[in-house]
């Protein structure tokens, strides 16, 4: 009976540590990219946490066994669970002159005037999202949470009573894409 016991003890803990590893792995989940060509190529998508799908994925096209590594720039963008990402210049920070290549998710239409995009950054341990509002011919803008009210005022100071709804208290953090699509439909029924 001891014998057993010690050839079972080992075997479970085995069992347990490959189980335990399996599990942290990242799976392979449907989807697509889009090429720099706008080609648009449908497989199966591997990333490992929201910090590393900011910089690389794996792609396996349907019908291939081949597995693919692209980072930012190598293709236009992914679509993978719901969500698109494209390939953006991240400023590290505004005094410099250079960005780094990331991954950004695009939270509204790709041909919106106004867009959303949020990035996972990740500071060593630390991991948080950042989203920024992108209207061509201006600066890209960071939302701030604290100063949220008071910046997107000043960044819809050209839509008066949207600015005004905004500091009033009309709009909170969450009802950000209803902001943005106020302000494209705006934006498109004055053109």
């Amino acid at each position: 009976m001891r014998n057993t016991r010690t050839l079972i003890l080992p075997f479970l803990f085995s069992c347990m540590t490959f189980c335990i590893g399996s599990n942290a792995q990242p799976g392979w989940s449907e989807g697509y990219i889009v090429t720099n060509n706008k080609d648009t190529l449908y497989g199966k998508i591997r990333y490992g946490t929201p910090g590393q799908r900011s910089a690389k994925i794996v792609f396996k096209e349907e019908g291939y066994d081949d597995k693919i590594k692209y980072s930012p720039f190598t293709i236009k963008g992914f679509f993978v669970e719901g969500q698109y990402f494209v390939s953006r210049i991240y400023d590290i920070h505004p005094s410099l002159s250079y960005g780094m290549g990331v991954f950004m998710e695009l939270v509204n239409e790709e041909d919106a005037p106004l867009r959303i995009y949020e990035y996972r950054n990740t500071d060593y341990e630390w991991g948080f999202y950042q989203t920024f509002l992108v209207k061509e011919g201006t600066p890209t803008f960071e939302i701030n949470p604290i100063r949220f009210k008071k910046g997107l005022a000043d960044f819809f100071k050209d839509y008066p009573e949207l600015s005004k709804d905004i500091l009033d208290g009309k709009y909170r953090r969450r009802d950000l894409l209803e902001i943005v699509n106020r302000y494209n439909e705006w934006i498109r029924a004055s053109c």
